[in-house]
């Protein structure tokens, strides 16, 4: 990508409140991702997750180089991160975005911040597709994703079970515009 290229990208995304910074995941912050993944499970609008998985399952199933935190006055509010969908090649450069906001620190930002870093960072990373699939009750989430530059390819209904409800997801994608 060309600096010309990068600066189109980096205009057309919304951007956050001026106390939210963003930096890359460290060791340190593996307590307050877990805290706050714990928060996102208990919204019952956030994961079909029902108990945070271990620290080493996490690890395992995210990519090192898209994992984000983002602070307000020093302390950890945010977490965002790519998986990848598939072990196949083919579909080495697709990934699923997951993004937590600590209770008490929604509508200040935080995610706006944290997608923004996220997608630069798969577009410099070479990452031609970002997914994400969300509850429809969760229209902060859907519209952030939107601002981003994320379409809805449609709704699964009835996917899955959370508490013995059966849940509907939105589905919606980013087409990366610099990635090959």
């Amino acid at each position: 990508m060309n600096s010309q290229e990068s600066s189109a990208l980096i205009s057309g995304l919304p951007q956050a409140e001026g106390d939210v910074t963003v930096r890359p995941m460290c060791d340190d912050d593996w307590e307050a991702v877990l805290r706050i993944f714990g928060e996102g499970i208990a919204t019952r609008n956030a994961t079909f997750e029902t108990e945070v998985p271990p620290r080493e399952e996490l690890d395992a199933r995210w990519l090192p180089e898209h994992r984000w935190v983002a602070e307000i006055d020093g302390a950890v509010v945010g977490w965002a991160v790519l998986s990848p969908v598939s072990t196949r090649a083919v579909y080495s450069g697709v990934a699923e975005v997951s993004i937590y906001i600590a209770d008490g620190m929604r509508g200040r930002g935080v995610g706006k911040a944290l997608l923004r870093t996220q997608v630069i960072g798969a577009d410099n990373g070479g990452l031609w597709t970002l997914q994400t699939s969300i509850f429809p009750e969760n229209r902060a989430s859907v519209a952030v994703h939107r601002a981003a530059g994320f379409r809805t390819i449609g709704t699964r209904e009835r996917i899955a079970q959370l508490d013995g409800v059966w849940r509907d997801t939105v589905i919606l994608e980013r087409r990366s515009a610099v990635v090959d």
